[in-house]
């Protein structure tokens, strides 16, 4: 309606949003080298997707140099009791969740509390003897599917991180009201494991270990790259460790110390009303005659009615803590606010110090650990180089995906950080769509685009600023 289209006129008019974060002072783009121009285009572009129906709402932000140089919070972060988006509202972490935990086991290899190379089983007995299927296009290992032979070699932290165990993932689905429906062979051989989570039967990370170290592996350990429940097997491995909940030790060894205060694996009833987002699947519903690419998009609204009912409300009996975002089918992992997210990075791009409490978390050479492409080291891989995601110039590192000089690891929303620039950029819309959109130009609508153009376009125009005057030939 017009009156939605008024309220999301008006907050981009207000231009940048409102937002403070604590350590790093707010400036204007051209103080960091920015122009203001390529952000003053994206912030037009997500108006047009707001109208498009294709965002009901976002929150992002560019940090520069250690200062806040861009904002953007625009929306509702649920529409149905028409409440906006703030900087502190609550997104579902999903895959973003497993920095966070990788951060908690550097803390603790840093204190020599464990070895990277460490077998998994010196801390999960359970996976001690673990087998492999021989023919991978079979969903178990019958008769006639190969059978099982002896894994090459112990699965270890490190595998984990990378995503090298040999372990994959069930099938996913927006919420329970969905069919279950795997894809591929991985996905079907964990559809027990998955209802189990999804049912409640399974309680705690304890029991879902055991039960996913009954299953075999897809692949040797550290001969295939395959994303997977690794971080939800490490995420058991800190609570051994630590003698913590996976909930506790994060909080109090890397959220308390980050200043991350809205990030949380459950919240309160009273909390989700007042804070969390709701989460909408959004789809083309009428298509652009030239492109064929959805120009008008729908929401379906999911994981509950209302805020209240969402899978992320504490409900008081155990449930698992999912270190890797997602416990089951469609839930799990952390929430957390585009506030929490940029001090996390901050943390990162800082080399281990958070300027939101002046506290070390890390030293700087654990940090450039962190930071290098871990598919390149033979402790994690066993003979050819291994490609994170199957990309060509894309590597894997404990914090998510890395090419060259940038780190990227997204769930729903998505957070890049890139050394050479000196920047950050974190992103959080309430929604998920799964086709391209018309008119869609990377360099303007998604932020990272639209802050790589803003660097290149300062630069040229103080390039063009410094050039010497053009002699002109005198004439008679």
């Amino acid at each position: 309606s017009g009156s939605h289209l008024d309220i999301f006129e008006a907050q981009a008019m207000a231009g940048m949003g409102e937002m403070k974060l604590p350590g790093i002072p707010r400036c204007e783009p051209e103080e960091v080298g920015l122009a203001r121009e390529a952000l003053e285009q994206h912030t037009e572009s997500t108006m047009r997707q707001m109208k498009m129906g294709y965002l009901p709402g976002i929150a992002e932000c560019l940090i520069k140099d250690n200062r806040l140089a861009y904002v953007g919070i625009h929306g509702y972060r649920d529409k149905e009791i028409r409440q906006p988006m703030t900087d502190r509202s609550l997104h579902r972490c999903f895959s973003l969740t497993k920095p966070i935990t990788a951060m908690g086991m550097m803390i603790l290899w840093e204190e020599g509390k464990l070895g990277l190379n460490d077998p998994v089983s010196k801390y999960i007995p359970a996976f001690k003897h673990m087998k492999v299927v021989r023919n991978k296009r079979c969903k178990m290992p019958g008769p006639r599917g190969g059978g099982l032979e002896k894994a090459r070699r112990p699965i270890t932290l490190r595998h984990l991180v990378c995503h090298t165990s040999g372990l994959g993932y069930g099938p996913s689905r927006m919420d329970k009201r969905d069919e279950l429906e795997p894809n591929g062979t991985t996905e079907s051989m964990y559809v027990p494991l998955t209802e189990g989570l999804d049912s409640g039967s399974i309680r705690d990370l304890e029991g879902f270990c055991e039960e996913l170290a009954k299953l075999p592996l897809r692949c040797h350990p550290g001969e295939r790259w395959r994303y997977s429940m690794g971080m939800d097997v490490l995420g058991r491995v800190l609570e051994v460790v630590s003698g913590m909940s996976l909930d506790s030790f994060l909080r109090e060894r890397v959220l308390k110390p980050l200043g991350m205060t809205d990030t949380s694996f459950f919240v309160t009833p009273r909390k989700a009303r007042k804070h969390l987002t709701a989460f909408y699947h959004t789809y083309g519903r009428r298509k652009n005659k030239k492109t064929r690419l959805p120009e008008k998009f729908s929401a379906s609204r999911h994981d509950g009615k209302r805020p209240e009912m969402s899978a992320w409300v504490a409900t008081g009996r155990k449930q698992v803590l999912s270190g890797g975002g997602i416990a089951g089918s469609c839930a799990g992992g952390l929430v957390s606010s585009l506030r929490d997210q940029a001090m996390f990075c901050s943390a990162i791009i800082n080399l281990g110090y958070a300027p939101s409490t002046g506290l070390r978390v890390l030293k700087p050479s654990t940090v450039k650990i962190m930071c290098k492409d871990w598919l390149q080291l033979k402790s994690a891989r066993s003979s050819k180089r291994l490609l994170g995601w199957g990309m060509r110039n894309v590597g894997w590192c404990p914090l998510g995906h890395v090419a060259g000089n940038e780190l990227f690891m997204g769930g729903t929303g998505n957070w890049s950080i890139n050394f050479g620039n000196s920047t950050i950029i974190v992103c959080f819309p309430n929604s998920w769509c799964d086709e391209d959109v018309h008119g869609w130009d990377d360099k303007v609508d998604d932020l990272t685009g639209a802050g790589n153009l803003a660097i290149s376009m300062f630069k040229r125009a103080g390039d063009k600023a410094k050039e010497p005057p053009v002699k002109r030939p005198r004439t008679a």
